[in-house]
């Protein structure tokens, strides 16, 4: 069966103390001893009826052996066995030598009815072999001083269980013995600090309280939470109005940050409560509450209303709208209680908006968000360093891989928000591979722009029009208004609010002004724009059709944003509709800049657009500004395997009309010299008697020097070995290729060299 955690107790000096307080009580020594076994005894029961322990047995010397099936009910059972109140004035708490072990079920105990019974060897294994060992040590330690104070000590497989984190709080013990229970001349065991383990055990009282019992994410929240730069000031506000609204980016760490709260006031003696607004059922109660929050208000209490108007939408409630005011009001009404309330920027500012009284809200709104941002480099690090030594992740122990992850997150993309760092270290526990790293790291990356284009998709159409000024980046805002302003006509979006009323509303999180010019805040929230375009089954999203789509088309045919829309549709052109995707490259052809893109994505997708559109791609020729990337495009499309060889010639002919080579043209010609017919390479090679590609002929001879038919290569060289500019060059390529070069051509290159050295430097040359 299962692992099995073994927890011995026992009174500490059980015979000696009883007769220390009665000389003072003058009460009998055995009644005081009879009140400390119940004390404790009230205690295990307690434990039992909570199902924190599965098994108990009294022991024939006043002690107790419990046994647990978790790790987390070890640490809680001893906090609340070492938090109980004996009664005895100066003596409310009992001494105890408590000591931890491991098992299997059916080797140590087994059960008889609700009854535990065990091996005689259990007791003496953990008493001798822990306990008493433990009182040598200390003896030895502190000069024959007896224990006298409470003390938890640990078997070595008992502490190999324990989380990285909780093994910290722990002191490793070698002591020498004559003789032992394993006949071993070393024992080993491992101290625990006592307010270490209590303090643990009170956070897990807590999540008990707030109704998160077990919880694997807040279970060490005294130990990994790290503030957003804000949190001193979030806690002031919460101290001083006794109320608080955070609000802030999609898993920014609101709800954490929330729970640290709680967590602080508990240990002040406040009573925690948590009213979760997780799923759409959970947050109409949670509407429901806070409108009739008197009932949730009681002194020394702090209450924790988790999304109350929406997770990633408004969710519309008219009491709250009309009650906010009286809310407020009835918190300040009741000494020493506090109220934190947390939602989305976006869906905070619609609550807002919606409210009927005047309140002003803002005066209580405490933002985490991106932009600032409230995590920078340095807390994301400390996180990510944190959760992955409390999960023990194993490219934490290789220097290489973690300087190569602490690397990666200088990129504001990677791992963005304290969210996506805890999901990358728990779903990264046993990679060591550098590449599988980076790939976890992207698709963990990515959350937070899911989010975002959640948060779109739920947003009225005038938003999201404004929105798609921001994906196209760097539009200037003058044009931004006025084309939204045409374009809220042209799509007939009713009701819209003005340009500048949205400017306002997204400026203080998701939208950066800079030089007049709008673009987003974050590059997460650009790369929403890929969870936008198509659904779950690739098809184009209502979004992508009724809105983008039409944006794009509209702008494509403008100077001004040509070249913004080639760069949002370059490598998607495939997630747009077919007549949007062939009418945008047509337009886009027509601008010098935005037909570079098009180049790029026409050979991304020359299977779509060699025979059906091959027109497209030959349109693209008529554009001065695009040989460049026409030869990339080429190349790439014979990279990919998407350009048959009759198109590839063709585009190259079309090149050679327009008589304008230049350096890609030289390096692609090079390359496939010997793949070409001779019909597109010799007319091509003409071209390069143009005095201004001399270097890059060079360069491509030089990088191609193997696979050049040699009659190729030396003609080449000949005729670069009479410019004044390419002397020092050829002599090093002919340096480097010595035993290459046929006799009579290095003889005939020699010559040369030196007959146009003595003319002397070029007298216009152009590196």
């Amino acid at each position: 069966m299962g692992k099995k955690y073994l927890i011995y107790v026992d009174i500490l000096g059980f015979e000696n103390l009883p007769t220390e307080i009665s000389k003072r009580r003058g009460l009998e020594p055995r009644k005081i001893r009879s009140d400390f076994v119940n004390v404790i005894e009230e205690r295990v029961e307690a434990l039992e009826a909570k199902g924190k322990i599965i098994g108990k047995k009294y022991g024939e010397s006043d002690d107790w052996l419990l046994v647990t099936d978790d790790l987390c009910k070890v640490f809680s059972s001893i906090f609340e066995i070492l938090n109980h109140n004996t009664g005895y004035k100066g003596y409310e708490r009992i001494p105890l030598e408590i000591g931890i072990g491991t098992g299997e079920y059916d080797r140590w105990a087994k059960f008889e009815g609700k009854h535990l019974t065990y091996e005689n060897e259990t007791i003496k294994l953990l008493k001798t072999y822990l306990i008493n060992c433990y009182h040598k040590w200390y003896k030895k330690e502190f000069d024959k001083e007896a224990v006298e104070s409470t003390f938890v000590v640990l078997t070595e497989s008992a502490y190999n269980e324990l989380p990285p984190l909780d093994k910290k709080i722990c002191q490793k013990v070698d002591l020498k013995c004559e003789k032992n229970i394993e006949q071993r001349r070393v024992v080993t065991l491992f101290v625990a600090d006592v307010s270490q383990v209590q303090r643990k055990g009170r956070v897990l009282e807590f999540l008990e309280k707030i109704g998160l019992a077990g919880s694997r994410l807040y279970d060490m929240i005294d130990d990994l939470y790290i503030p957003p730069r804000e949190y001193a000031e979030i806690r002031e506000a919460l101290e001083k109005d006794r109320i608080v609204f955070i609000t802030g980016t999609a898993e920014y760490g609101k709800t954490y940050t929330a729970v640290r709260l709680l967590w602080e006031y508990s240990t002040k003696n406040y009573e925690p409560k948590w009213i979760l607004g997780g799923e759409e059922r959970e947050r109409m109660e949670v509407r429901k509450r806070l409108e009739d929050i008197g009932r949730e208000l009681k002194e020394r209490h702090i209450v924790y209303f988790e999304d109350p108007f929406g997770k990633i939408a408004y969710e519309k409630r008219e009491g709250l709208e009309r009650e906010i005011e009286t809310i407020i009001d009835s918190v300040k009404k009741v000494d020493d209680v506090y109220v934190i309330i947390t939602s989305r920027e976006e869906v905070f500012k619609e609550f807002e908006e919606e409210k009927l009284s005047l309140i002003e809200l803002k005066k209580f709104e405490k933002k985490l968000n991106i932009k600032k941002p409230s995590y920078d480099y340095e807390k994301r690090k400390e996180i990510l360093l944190k959760w992955a030594e409390a999960k023990d992740c194993k490219w934490l122990k290789d220097k290489s891989l973690k300087n190569v992850i602490l690397k990666c997150i200088t990129d504001k993309r990677y791992l963005p928000t304290p969210l996506s760092i805890r999901d990358f270290v728990l779903s990264s526990l046993d990679l060591t591979k550098e590449k599988k790293l980076i790939e976890k790291m992207e698709e963990k990356s990515k959350e937070t722009s899911r989010s975002f284009a959640k948060e779109i998709e739920n947003m009225n159409p005038d938003r999201i029009l404004f929105l798609s000024f921001a994906f196209l980046d760097d539009l200037r805002i003058s044009f931004c208004r006025t084309e939204y302003k045409r374009l809220t006509n042209e799509l007939n979006i009713r009701d819209s609010c003005e340009f500048d009323e949205i400017l306002n509303w997204f400026k203080g999180d998701k939208i950066t002004v800079r030089e007049l010019r709008i673009s987003f805040s974050h590059p997460s929230y650009s790369e929403a724009l890929e969870h936008l375009l198509i659904d779950k089954n690739s098809r184009p999203t209502r979004i992508n059709k009724d809105i983008f789509s039409r944006v794009l088309l509209s702008l494509s045919g403008k100077h001004e944003s040509a070249k913004q829309v080639a760069r949002a549709v370059h490598k998607r052109l495939d997630k747009f509709p077919e007549k949007v995707r062939d009418e945008l490259v047509l337009r886009l052809s027509e601008d010098t800049e935005a037909a570079s893109y098009i180049a790029w994505d026409i050979a991304l997708n020359f299977d779509e657009f060699s025979e059906k559109r091959g027109g497209l791609v030959f349109k693209l020729l008529g554009n001065n500004g695009s040989a460049f990337c026409l030869v990339e495009a080429i190349h790439r499309g014979i990279a990919l395997k998407k350009i048959p060889d009759k198109l590839r010639d063709e585009l190259l002919l079309k090149l050679l009309e327009r008589g304008d080579a230049d350096g890609s043209l030289v390096f692609f010609v090079l390359k496939y010299y010997r793949k070409l017919p001779e019909n597109v390479r010799d007319p091509l090679l003409k071209l390069f008697e143009k005095e201004w590609l001399s270097l890059y002929i060079a360069f491509g001879v030089e990088g191609y020097f193997d696979t050049l038919p040699k009659k190729v290569r030396n003609e080449l060289l000949l005729r670069l070995s009479k410019k004044r500019d390419m002397v020092e060059r050829v002599e090093m390529i002919l340096a480097r290729n010595h035993d290459k070069i046929p006799e009579k051509v290095k003889t005939e290159l020699l010559i040369n060299l030196k007959r146009t050295a003595e003319l002397g430097p070029h007298p216009n040359i152009c590196c």
